[in-house]
């Protein structure tokens, strides 16, 4: 079986090279041993996002790369997710003729702003489908606990009912609303989470 990698790729068409699109340090670390890459590289110096090119001197290793800080992008608006995006697809066409070794100024205008447009829309797509992952996985982080709580007082409620005989005046009754917390007797009140991360192959 397949093993799953902790990022998405973009493809560039017939100029091979693939480009590694991440979302955190530790996807785009395993981007860069994938790329059998063994000097250290950093995902984001500062900002958004960046569009990386990494060759390994004294070997055919490279690496084209986007990564993205996911947390920082969520706060801007679409508009300007959008712009960044297609920002960073900008450096990474240049990148792709850098690879190839051909000058920019001899790449027409033609060639670039199609390439462009065949990045620009996979990266685009990359990053919806990593938006409606991560929204899934807060919406059963959020119904998670409720279902917790929900077993938890009704084997109460059943204990309750057999070391009483039955019902009775002093029954525990059902709740008609659960909180979405838990109560941990040594730490107070806190949440239950899991999480689970779907990864592109």
């Amino acid at each position: 079986m397949k093993k799953k990698l902790p990022y998405y790729i973009a493809d560039t068409g017939h100029f091979g090279i693939k480009i590694k699109v991440c979302f955190d340090d530790n996807a785009f670390q395993q981007a860069v041993r994938d790329s059998k890459i063994t000097t250290r590289h950093q995902s984001l110096d500062v900002g958004l996002a960046e569009s990386h090119f990494i060759e390994q001197e004294g070997t055919t290793h490279a690496m084209l790369a986007i990564v993205f800080n996911y947390e920082e992008m969520e706060k801007c608006d679409a508009l300007e997710r959008m712009g960044v995006i297609y920002h960073e697809v900008s450096h990474t066409v240049t990148h792709v003729f850098e690879y190839i070794g051909e000058e920019e100024t001899k790449i027409g205008d033609e060639s670039r702003s199609y390439l462009g447009e065949h990045i620009f829309k996979q990266v685009f797509s990359i990053y919806a489908t990593e938006e409606d992952k991560r929204e899934r996985t807060r919406e059963r982080n959020r119904k998670s606990p409720d279902k917790t709580n929900q077993a938890v007082i009704g084997a109460l409620i059943q204990m309750a009912e057999q070391r009483d005989g039955g019902t009775g005046q002093n029954n525990i009754s059902k709740p008609k609303s659960l909180s979405s917390r838990v109560k941990d007797a040594n730490r107070g009140t806190k949440s239950k989470t899991n999480s689970r991360i779907r990864r592109a192959g």
